[in-house]
């Protein structure tokens, strides 16, 4: 009865889980799953896409935010106990806004964490929030696979239900014969969406390794670049 107060729930809610660093992907899944009951298949997974990276993004500035004025000291203790963390901080302050879209391209570490941590760095409130648009592809994913469920899950009482409307003797005709989403017989429907899915994890998990991989060279990269900054000082007074 209200759709705009339910997406400002939704997205209050998401940001909540994000600055207490809990996961916000069943918020998504959920999110494409019930829209999609409203307004459709692509209605649904745009909306629960939309709505999930506006409460990601706002979640995420938060944590920057905090972290950069009111828990500063605090982050970066805890960052310390992490290598990897270390490697991000140094990465971000020279290459914010790469960085941060291949980190959401490929879900090696909590983003929670990260938006606080890039807090303490010299990285721009605005670049970081422009590299959102990087978590776009999963989101989209997550929304897709929330919005697919009740596709393989919630049909099939469907179709017990239809079959026993329509059956009387020799005019029973089973749902599946009949029921017609998107042009295309329910079995069609269900091939496609299972294909879509495949196709789109599989490409993911690719996107995600390939990117792995450039992050871990980066973040390499960077650490020796630091080593040698802080080397050459020493080296200068030996050969004085």
């Amino acid at each position: 009865e209200n759709p705009g107060n339910g997406a400002a729930a939704f997205v209050l809610v998401y940001g909540t889980c994000v600055v207490f660093l809990l996961p916000g992907t069943p918020l998504t899944l959920g999110g494409g799953y019930v829209y999609k009951v409203t307004y459709g298949l692509a209605g649904g997974v745009t909306i629960s896409t939309v709505l999930s990276l506006a409460g990601s993004l706002i979640g995420s500035c938060t944590c920057f935010v905090l972290g950069r004025y009111i828990m500063r000291d605090r982050v970066r203790k805890w960052g310390r106990k992490y290598p990897l963390f270390d490697s991000i901080d140094i990465a971000v302050s020279d290459n914010g806004f790469k960085i941060m879209c291949l980190l959401y391209l490929t879900p090696i570490l909590p983003l929670g964490p990260v938006a606080y941590t890039c807090g303490t760095t010299s990285m721009p409130l605005v670049t970081f929030a422009a590299a959102k648009i990087g978590a776009a592809p999963l989101t989209l994913l997550y929304a897709f696979i929330g919005a697919s469920t009740d596709t393989f899950f919630g049909s099939s009482s469907a179709e017990g239900g239809d079959a026993a409307a329509v059956g009387n003797g020799s005019d029973i005709v089973t749902a599946g014969s009949t029921n017609k989403k998107m042009g295309m017989d329910e079995e069609t429907h269900k091939k496609m969406v299972l294909f879509g899915l495949v196709l789109s994890v599989l490409s993911m998990s690719l996107v995600s390794h390939v990117v792995k991989k450039e992050l871990y060279k980066i973040f390499d990269k960077q650490k020796k670049d630091k080593q040698d900054k802080e080397d050459d000082p020493s080296d200068s007074m030996m050969n004085g």
